[in-house]
């Protein structure tokens, strides 16, 4: 897996792991509707199989799926130099899953929390991100 080209640094995608449909159908839905490109993926092997990944983008990933939970996936990115801010959403987070979160420099935003606050960590997340990579 490799990060995407510099002609990429312009395109903000969002990547979306969430192994239920209709949870991923809203979270595309509602990132395109304010302009990004979205990549989604049922679970993370399937975006661990990915031969690139964007730069400048977020991952939304929820915890709970099968074989590899949120978490885990965003270590295992993390280990292959993935860069991109992570937002862990999820229901009822514990306070372990949310100490690892931190530990990861991982947001959790809680279900069912689709909407202006969802957006707006995602809005902050992506200028963060790509204000880093212009001064790299």
């Amino acid at each position: 897996m490799r990060n995407q080209p510099a002609a990429e640094l312009a395109k903000q995608v969002i990547l979306v792991v969430d192994d239920d449909e209709a949870i991923r159908a809203s979270l595309r839905s509602l990132m395109e509707s304010e302009g990004f490109a979205v990549r989604a993926f049922s679970n993370g092997k399937d975006l661990l199989n990915e031969a690139s990944v964007p730069v400048i983008g977020c991952l939304i990933v929820d915890y709970h799926m099968p074989a590899m939970n949120g978490l885990e996936l965003v270590s295992a990115l993390r280990g292959r130099g993935v860069t991109i801010p992570a937002i862990l959403f999820t229901g009822n987070p514990t306070k372990d899953v949310r100490d690892r979160a931190a530990a990861i420099a991982v947001l959790v935003v809680e279900k069912p929390g689709l909407g202006t606050y969802l957006l707006d960590c995602v809005r902050e997340a992506v200028s963060k991100h790509a204000r880093l990579l212009s001064r790299a």
